[in-house]
């Protein structure tokens, strides 16, 4: 699971909003052919998930069991039950209730599977990431979350967010990988999601920082305030933001 500690909310950001859970998005991927596994697992790691990876659906079921997940993603046709199998189980035992589900196959009409997101293999990777965002997008709440120092000397960041966009969740993802070379305890990221809004103090701050588009990063400290906008992909622009404030990530 994620190192992400969640914080108390700042006052700024009003009553009701509940906190997010989870940073960056929680993937359990169910595939049996071994060297595929580790290589699809693999480049979901480099594009900034948390992967657990499994052989079968009977596996799947049981990771379930034990911890929460942002999104499923499974072939269809495995060794041993189908990943129809395990979604009508994982359904029937509540496991989908905040959970999304994507079936990859090349059946051309696979059954059991009614109602849940399709892909046809061969897919591009481009297209499965969209289908992802898309899916978490609908399942994730609104909330506050801050990751790092609840109060960091040398760099104060704000990413404002809209869960259900799939640019928000890039930017999520790509802001998470940025950071995950440096210590936490010398920066503070906010990331604010902004579908549900706020009290009067809460859209004093969005004023206050200029936010007219999500996602918008925002370096509030130290001084001068800098913005990006968009999924911050590539990743240079923040790369040079946080080697510029903390030093090289090698020395980090």
């Amino acid at each position: 699971m994620s190192e992400v500690a969640l914080m108390p909310l700042p006052p700024t950001f009003g009553k009701g909003v509940v906190q997010l859970e989870h940073v960056p998005t929680q993937l359990l991927y169910v595939e049996d052919d071994e060297d595929l596994r580790d290589m699809i697992a693999s480049t979901f790691i480099d594009a900034g998930f948390e992967v657990t990876a499994v052989s079968s659906a009977e596996d799947a079921l049981h990771e379930l069991g034990g911890a929460h997940f942002d999104v499923i993603l499974t072939d269809y046709n495995l060794t041993g039950e189908t990943g129809a199998w395990l979604l009508r189980n994982a359904a029937a035992k509540g496991f989908l209730e905040r959970t999304a589900a994507i079936v990859m196959t090349a059946d051309h009409q696979p059954a059991g599977v009614a109602g849940y997101r399709l892909l046809r293999k061969p897919t591009d990777f481009a297209v499965l990431l969209a289908a992802i965002d898309d899916a978490v997008g609908a399942i994730v709440p609104a909330g506050v979350m801050r990751l790092g120092a609840a109060h960091a000397t040398e760099l104060e960041l704000v990413l404002y967010v809209t869960s259900t966009s799939q640019e928000s969740q890039k930017a999520i993802r790509n802001m998470h990988r940025a950071l995950k070379p440096y210590d936490k305890g010398r920066y503070c990221l906010t990331i604010v999601e902004v579908g549900n809004g706020g009290n009067e103090d809460w859209y004093q701050g969005l004023e206050e920082d200029r936010v007219i588009v999500t996602p918008t990063l925002v370096k509030k400290r130290p001084g001068p305030k800098t913005w990006i906008v968009g999924s911050l992909s590539p990743i240079d622009a923040v790369e040079r933001m946080l080697e510029s404030v903390l030093g090289s990530r090698e020395e980090s």
